[in-house]
């Protein structure tokens, strides 16, 4: 699996995840709530394995460090 790297296609990804992630505020915080019912646990199971699949790839995919993004390789003060 190979995902779609354009511009575009990254730009809709941020938004999905921006909507789904929905307001941090605290008076919003209890409506993220956590089902943990045996499926929706076995679901999110599912997608962070997902995840980490589709992170290994795209590491294989990208030989080498980027150096045209100074945030990316920064140190942590």
């Amino acid at each position: 699996m190979t995902p779609d790297m354009s511009p575009g296609a990254i730009e809709g990804r941020l938004r999905e995840v921006s909507r789904v992630a929905g307001s941090l505020r605290p008076e919003d915080r209890l409506h993220g709530k956590l089902d943990l019912r045996p499926e929706a646990v076995a679901r999110r199971l599912r997608e962070a394995s997902d995840l980490l699949a589709m992170c290994r790839a795209l590491s294989a995919a990208s030989p080498s460090p980027r150096t045209d993004v100074p945030f990316l390789n920064s140190k942590p003060k």
